[in-house]
């Protein structure tokens, strides 16, 4: 078993990707514990945990958080927002 604790954290886009690639493919073969405040990373995940106050307060598959538009279905929403902010093209 792996545990990465915001394995992505403080390091350039470039190097994100390497290392988030080489967590997923570990992941083909053997148990990934992933911690990330990015959901992106997270959305391919067999399970997904969200955490609120110390506590588990949903869990499932990416697709499954998303429709019940709980806390992950925000979040999720929130930072897609952030990550094409400024990327929209205005007509």
């Amino acid at each position: 078993m792996y545990l990465f604790d915001e394995a992505s954290s403080n390091i350039d886009v470039e190097s994100e990707t390497d290392v988030m690639a080489q967590i997923h493919q570990l992941a083909k073969t053997k148990t990934v514990i992933l911690i990330s405040h990015r959901l992106v990373h997270v959305a391919d995940a067999d399970r997904i945990y969200v955490m609120d106050g110390g506590r588990v307060v949903e869990s499932g598959s990416h697709e499954q958080l998303l429709s019940t538009g709980g806390h992950y279905a925000k979040l999720w929403a929130a930072q897609q927002e952030l990550e094409h902010y400024g990327k929209k093209v205005h007509a």
